[in-house]
């Protein structure tokens, strides 16, 4: 998922959570301080249906309703327990269980005051309501201290006086639980919203700050130039992708930092190759020039033939050099090629007549075979082709050994290519520097001796020119028995 994702996700479980906790807790806190209420107070069973919670004042009239409608009924079969003091005390008792108390005036004194005794006289100014209660038919009223509510009970006695009954309930403990429960219902809000938002932003933020300590560990380590690691991210978002991104790069610097060291192994190994192989043909002039100087070619036969030494070992070094700008010039992408459309048959046979005559000066058998009926034409720069032809052919010949050598050159046509194949019964390469000798700089020990020594730059020059054409070189050989090189190059229209 992705971290815009997530943050809408997480966004939404911040609000979605929070209100579905505190609903759960709202609930149960309700539960907890209406047990509370009941502890306190004689109140219906119908509270527990009301929301005394969100209307505790609309709600007072259920306090000691069952009690006041059983004293109510009492009364109107019996008026005169209105001056019952036992009768009163009894009731003022059950009333005073639960926080509530009576109080019975007639003709306006008072004759009984069941709050008296807890807090004083509280024959105070009771300021009556405008209308009837429509559960009890009794007016509400409230006391002048905001604390006590209450209702009036009137009847008239035998003697033809009027007496009221107040039925007080001393509300001071029910709002003190009702404030105790707000407080409890916002803190627990507070909390659920900050322990979710806390919750949620903490996975949120490790899913995105773990991945990205990784990457700046890896980045120290690479600055420290330790390669060998790996950024481990399992998630699937845009960290994941760049962690991904991270891998790949370190992978790739590691990988040119060991073609770099490569390079620069093979630099200083051409160095050494290459200052080995001029070493030889200057130390040879240099012996031959010495001689001359100290007259030791005395006869025109001796002069002739350190003469002819000394050019020889001049064009020794001369090819050495020459490969060496070659392959600096292909490497650098600085060689240029001058690509001609050319008929492939026609080339190829007039190649294989001027080959023929030098291979067979070596005493080398040579035969040329061409398995292609139509005209193929090709793009290729003439120049470098041939380069790359007599470049393996000479090869073939300097490392033949067998008294009857043979080299048998073909050409044929594959799915869209023209596969040229140069075969040799010579002395083969082995399986294992079967891999490398396309390489730069790659000889096999063999070839260090004196006779065949080359800059190690021949097929890798081949490999070059046949990849700018477009085209492939491989090879196949088993040691003693012979080498077959090919390359393909595609054709055109």
């Amino acid at each position: 998922m992705s971290i815009k994702g997530k943050l809408i996700l997480s966004n939404i479980a911040m609000f979605l959570v929070p209100l579905f906790l505190c609903i759960v807790v709202f609930l149960g806190i309700q539960n907890l301080y209406l047990k509370k209420i009941h502890s306190e107070y004689d109140v219906s069973t119908n509270l527990k249906k009301r929301s005394f919670i969100m209307n505790p004042y609309g709600e007072l009239r259920f306090i000691n309703l069952k009690k006041i409608n059983n004293v109510a009924a009492k009364l109107e079969r019996s008026p005169e327990k209105l001056e019952d003091i036992n009768f009163l005390k009894n009731v003022n008792s059950e009333f005073s269980k639960k926080n509530s108390y009576i109080i019975v005036k007639k003709e306006k004194k008072t004759i009984f005051d069941g709050g008296k005794n807890e807090s004083g006289s509280t024959d105070v100014n009771l300021k009556l309501s405008q209308s009837n209660d429509r559960i009890t038919k009794m007016p509400e009223f409230f006391m002048s201290s905001g604390e006590l509510i209450g209702r009036e009970f009137s009847i008239h006695l035998s003697d033809g006086t009027q007496a009221s009954m107040f039925f007080i309930v001393n509300t001071s403990k029910l709002f003190s639980i009702y404030r105790e429960f707000i407080t409890a219902l916002i803190a627990s809000a507070i909390l659920i919203i900050i322990f979710i938002s806390g919750l949620l932003t903490f996975f949120v933020s490790r899913s995105i700050l773990i991945p990205l300590k990784s990457l700046k560990k890896g980045t120290e380590n690479i600055k420290n130039g330790d390669l060998d690691f790996e950024v481990k991210s399992n998630s699937k978002d845009e960290i994941g992708d760049l962690c991904e991104a991270f891998n790949d790069m370190r992978k790739k610097l590691k990988e040119s930092i060991e073609l770099q060291n490569q390079y620069e192994n093979n630099r200083k190994e051409l160095i050494s190759n290459i200052s080995h192989d001029l070493k030889t043909p200057i130390t040879s002039i240099k012996g031959y020039v010495e001689g001359i100087r100290d007259g030791v070619a005395d006869t025109p036969e001796k002069m002739e033939k350190y003469i002819n030494t000394i050019y020889t070992k001049s064009q020794s070094m001369d090819y050495l050099i020459d490969e060496l700008l070659t392959y600096s010039k292909l490497d650098m992408n600085k060689m240029h090629f001058d690509f001609q459309r050319i008929d492939i048959k026609s080339y190829m046979e007039d190649l294989m007549e001027e080959i023929r005559f030098d291979v067979e000066k070596k005493k080398i058998n040579f035969s040329y075979t061409n398995n292609i009926k139509e005209k193929a034409y090709v793009k290729v720069d003439v120049q470098n082709i041939n380069r790359v032809i007599m470049n393996i052919i000479s090869n073939s010949i300097k490392y033949m050994d067998k008294k009857e050598g043979s080299i048998a050159v073909s050409m044929s046509l594959k799915e869209g290519e023209v596969i040229i194949a140069i075969k040799d019964n010579g002395k083969g390469i082995s399986k294992e520097a079967l891999n490398y000798i396309f390489d730069r700089f790659y000889r096999e020990d063999y070839s260090r001796n004196s006779l065949t020594g080359g800059s190690g730059l021949g097929l890798a020059i081949c490999k070059k020119i046949i990849e700018e054409h477009g085209g492939r070189i491989w090879a196949e050989s088993e040691e003693n028995v012979g080498t077959n090189m090919c390359l393909a190059i595609k054709i055109c229209d």
